[in-house]
Parts: structure tokens; C-alpha cells; sequence
């Protein structure tokens, strides 16, 4: 029997196995793919992570240094900073290397595994698989689930996901981009309504371009390419767009008897962005010291367990938090709005994306120092009553 069954090799479900394995507790990772880390995912993260969590120099694609917002109605906006702001990793590379952290700390990896079934009852895990090869059953003292989102395995173990409808609907391509130095990110309602578009540098004239938006998917993604094909940013595209969900809330509860529930599965994922690699290590982390925690004291169970909720909500709960509120504000306004937005933001940019509070992984104090001010207030109120008690949330919140 195993001390810990994690299921998803992802981010989160790797540091977990890793830091427990490496604590001498007998972990089992379970993953429905053969590949680990093929994830539809951008790759990007901030400094923050890199430090935290380095990866080789060879998974770095691209250092940003400069991104360029382009409006809806063309016009565009160009930010630069002295030191790199953000990372385009080869995600792929880089969450196999975190396997392999774990594996050699003595984790035993499964894949290809996909997991039918979890039996709680007799205190104890039983989680039954299925593979190419047959059927197979698993016994551990406790469940970590971080199998992303939209995940069944929160109905098996129990926990109620009340926020599976609240997510995006992201696609992105892989594409030739030649002479591509930078970041661009589109706005408009025609890119991707209540969202943005994206073309980020790779390496060898290659590109990931992409979209991201709560609206149902109707061709945004489609004339998205053929614009950037049409204005010369791409010449072709290489692999055809895929699509995946974006959790926008996280779950009111992330632990159980015996469970807990990291990364995408838990809804750890930036409400502005989309991106959610740094919270899914984080939480892998996070949930490893609670597992051990809970292992010294003998006591596996929910009340126990809880400890976990608290540290992830000390972390960066309050960003989850922001970001939604902030997301559901932009999402009021119409492209007019929008170029307002940008050409105030950017008259400001010395008070705002160049003040010391700027941050890839954290936005909440950016965004709440931007809608203390008078001007842009002014411009949200301006879309009508239906966003007054999102704004007056936003503007009372601590920052």
C-alpha cells in the first residue's frame, strides 16, 4: 500500500510527489497520458517562479522583456522594461524535469493511466484504472487529485464542484512568425470577446498564437489566424489551433477526508490571464506540508486537512479573488471602452505597469492601485449600474 496516490502529472502533482517522496512517504503518480506535460498550455512564467522553481537554462524558448498591446481598433501600445518580466518555457520539458525530480526522489510514475474509479470507505484509497494493458487497482492512505480541470475525480471523491461552469475556453496554434522580437497581445471584442488574443515568440521564427474567452468558441480563434496571416505577422500555420478549458474560480473546497486537490483540477489558475503554472507548483508545494503535517500527526482527516485551504488562501487567495472581479469589469466594456482603457492605462504607465508593484504572477495590487483612480473609475461607471457592486467590491478590497 502507498502512503500517497497523486493523480496528474502536471505542475502541481509532480512538486507534490517530489517533496513527499523525498520525506521517505511511498508515493504512486497515476496519468491518463504517455507524455507527461503535454498540456495545451503557453508556457509563460514570471521571475518569481523561475527563482522558486528553476528550470534549465535549455527549457527557457524566449526571455520577454517588452510586450506590445494592440487595440481594437490597431492601435499600439509598447511596454518595456530593463529586466526580463516574464518566461516562455518548453512546458513539456519542464514539467518532465519536475517528474524526474520526483522520480528520483523515489516516486513511481504510471502513465497512461486513466482513473475509473475511488473507493474511500474502509479508511483507506482504492483507486481502480484503466490502461492498455487491462484494469488495475491502486490502495494508498490518501488522495492528492491535481488532474486539471473539468476533472471527474472531484465527483468520486466526494467534492462538489460548484464553479465547473465559471471557466474560459482558450485555443492556440503553433505558427511560423518570422522576424517576431516580442509579445503581442490583442484586444477586442472580434479577437475574443470580454478577452484578448495572443502571439508569443518561441524560437526559430515559430510562434504559439491563440485566444482565450468565457463565450461560447464561434470562429474567433479561425479569423483570429487568418488576420495575422492577412497583416504578414504569420506566414503559416504549423500546427492546427487545440482547445482546453481555463478554470476562473477556484472550488469552495479543496480538501476531504483522506484528499486533497491541487493546480487546474482546484481551480488555481490567474482570472486575468488564464495562466496558472506558478499557483499549480505552489499548490503542489503547499499540499505536500499539509499531507505531511497531517501524516506526523495521525490524523488524515478533513478537519485536519483544511490547514491546506488556509495556506493557499493566505497565498494567493486574494488574487484569485481580484482577478475575477477585475476580469468581470473588463468583460462589461465594448471596444470604445476598451481603447480608453488602453490610452489611460499607458498615459499612466509610469504610476502603473512601471511601478514597483507590477508583477507577472501578481496583479492584485496593480489592479486595485489603477481603479483607486479617479479617471478610470470614472470609465467603468460609465458602462452603467450593472457594474457599480463589482466596482465598489474591487475599490473597497484590501490591497
Amino acid at each position: 500500500m502507498y502512503d500517497i496516490i497523486v493523480v496528474g502529472a502536471g505542475p502541481a502533482g509532480n512538486v507534490a510527489a517530489s517533496r513527499l517522496s523525498s520525506k521517505g512517504f511511498r508515493v504512486a503518480v497515476l496519468d491518463r497520458r504517455q507524455e507527461i506535460g503535454d498540456k495545451l498550455c503557453t508556457g509563460i512564467v514570471g521571475p518569481e517562479c523561475v527563482q522558486r522553481f528553476p528550470p534549465d537554462p535549455s527549457h527557457i524558448h524566449h526571455e520577454a522583456i517588452a510586450a506590445t498591446v494592440v487595440s481594437p481598433a490597431g492601435k499600439r501600445y509598447r511596454i518595456t522594461r530593463e529586466r526580463a518580466q516574464a518566461f516562455v518555457l518548453d512546458r513539456v520539458a519542464y514539467v518532465q524535469s519536475l517528474a524526474d525530480s520526483a522520480a528520483a526522489a523515489g516516486a513511481e510514475y504510471r502513465l497512461g493511466h486513466q482513473v475509473t474509479s475511488i473507493d474511500m470507505s474502509n479508511g483507506r484509497v482504492d483507486v481502480g484504472t484503466r490502461s492498455r494493458s487491462g484494469r488495475h487497482s491502486y490502495r494508498a492512505r490518501m488522495l492528492i487529485i491535481g488532474s486539471g480541470f473539468g476533472t471527474p475525480l472531484l465527483d468520486m471523491a466526494g467534492l462538489r464542484n460548484g464553479h465547473r461552469r465559471d471557466h474560459m475556453i482558450g485555443a492556440q496554434a503553433e505558427v511560423e512568425a518570422p522576424g517576431l522580437e516580442s509579445t503581442e497581445i490583442y484586444m477586442g471584442r472580434a479577437i475574443a470577446p470580454g478577452s484578448f488574443g495572443w502571439l508569443v515568440p518561441l524560437s526559430d521564427s515559430r510562434a504559439l498564437a491563440g485566444t482565450v474567452s468565457r463565450e461560447r468558441p464561434d470562429g474567433e480563434m479561425e479569423r483570429f489566424l487568418s488576420s495575422l496571416q492577412r497583416i504578414g505577422k504569420v506566414r503559416r500555420v504549423v500546427k492546427p489551433p487545440r482547445r482546453w478549458g481555463v478554470p476562473l474560480r477556484p472550488l469552495g473546497k479543496t480538501y476531504a477526508d483522506r484528499v486533497l486537490v491541487v493546480g487546474d483540477a482546484a481551480g488555481f489558475a490567474k482570472p486575468t490571464t488564464g495562466g496558472g503554472i506558478y499557483y499549480a507548483l505552489l499548490s503542489g508545494e503547499m499540499a505536500a506540508e499539509a499531507a505531511d503535517d497531517a501524516f506526523q500527526a495521525e490524523d488524515l482527516s478533513a478537519r485536519r486537512l483544511k490547514d491546506y485551504q488556509r495556506r493557499w488562501k493566505a497565498v494567493f487567495g486574494n488574487e484569485l479573488r481580484t482577478g475575477y472581479y477585475a476580469r468581470l469589469l473588463y468583460e462589461a466594456l465594448g471596444d470604445r471602452q476598451i481603447e480608453r482603457l488602453l490610452r489611460l492605462c499607458f498615459e499612466a504607465q509610469e504610476d502603473l505597469i512601471g511601478a514597483r508593484e507590477f508583477s507577472f504572477d501578481w496583479h492584485s495590487k496593480v489592479i486595485l492601485k489603477a481603479l483607486r483612480r479617479g479617471d478610470l473609475t470614472k470609465l467603468f461607471t460609465s458602462v452603467g449600474p450593472i457594474v457599480v457592486p463589482v466596482l465598489s467590491r474591487l475599490v473597497k478590497a484590501r490591497p
